[in-house]
């Protein structure tokens, strides 16, 4: 996967969590389809914690830690840049 591809998909569900949040849902458990998306994007960069259904603000927390180290370059590898 790459850079930019990463970052699109996570920011798709990023938007997702903060707008579940801004509902007031945000102790609420995330999709199935959520979980494994972002399970593909804790995989892609090295991270696999398994398929869980955390809450909106849990994975809003885990995709922010992710951002900053995407954007950093920190894991380029395992993303190919681009």
């Amino acid at each position: 996967m790459t850079v930019s591809e990463w970052l699109s998909t996570a920011g798709k569900l990023h938007s997702a969590c903060v707008s579940e949040q801004g509902e007031g849902n945000g102790s609420g458990r995330i999709t199935m389809s959520q979980a494994k998306t972002l399970n593909v994007l804790q995989h892609a960069i090295g991270s696999d914690h398994g398929i869980k259904q955390v809450t909106y603000n849990e994975a809003r927390v885990s995709l922010d830690e992710m951002f900053v180290m995407v954007k950093a370059g920190q894991k380029t590898p395992p993303l190919i840049a681009g």
